[in-house]
């Protein structure tokens, strides 16, 4: 993924992989940019819509080449989900998004109504208990403003593991699963070795940079979560 200078754009292989929606035939990317992961669905399965909600005209524009549909609203007002009349998804999607807004559980709720009843809501959020925190904090003494990253000077509100899925669960919802992007350094690929030879505890809260959560409507068959981990 790249940043553009209106905002996040590019591929998100990580989002695509989490994906676990067994009959996925519409997808809505909520904050899509120039429609880089809609592309990649549209790749992995051809058969599937995918459609994106984005406040910048021009990115909307880009991404009004790729998806089958998009919208303009801005996801801070709360009609933003009534833009979109007459539609449900199989999988919806937040990728790096929800710290960006002023009340992300509001908007995390509202999206409720556009999503099947056995569908998929997909989360991507960035770990403020990386190791890097305590870096910059404890030995710099700053607080970084960076334009991209878990310090992004966009962001909004920070979160850990346990703010995540304490946002999950008021929203009425529950993890089904959960992965991790693993970098030792911000700017370093998921993909790095050394990255996944620490993903074991105890040193996994600190070197996951992002996690992502699959999560559904609420069921008897949720993963049980450790919240220390």
């Amino acid at each position: 993924m790249h940043i553009s200078k209106r905002g996040y754009s590019g591929y998100r292989p990580d989002i695509v992989a989490a994906i676990s929606h067994p009959n996925i035939s519409s997808v809505l990317d909520v904050g899509c940019g120039e429609g880089g992961i809609g592309a990649q669905l549209k790749r992995k399965t051809p058969t599937v819509e995918v459609y994106g909600i984005e406040a910048d005209p021009a990115l909307l524009a880009q991404a009004g080449k790729i998806l089958d549909g998009c919208w303009a609203a801005d996801l801070d007002t709360p009609e933003w989900a009534s833009s979109i009349k007459d539609k449900t998804f199989d999988v919806i999607i937040f990728a790096d998004v929800l710290e960006h807004l002023k009340s992300p559980g509001k908007v995390l709720a509202n999206a409720l109504p556009l999503l099947n009843k056995k569908g998929q809501i997909v989360i991507c959020l960035p770990n403020v208990r990386h190791w890097s925190t305590f870096y910059h904090l404890y030995i710099k003494g700053v607080w970084p403003t960076n334009d991209r990253g878990i310090f992004d000077k966009t962001h909004l509100h920070f979160f850990t593991r346990r703010n995540i899925l304490d946002l999950i669960r008021e929203a009425g919802l529950e993890v089904v699963l959960e992965k991790r992007n693993v970098r030792i350094i911000e700017p370093w690929s998921w993909t790095n070795l050394p990255g996944k030879l620490l993903d074991w505890w105890p040193f996994r809260p600190f070197f996951t940079f992002q996690y992502i959560h699959v999560c559904e409507f609420s069921s008897d068959d949720s993963v049980d979560l450790n919240e220390n981990k």
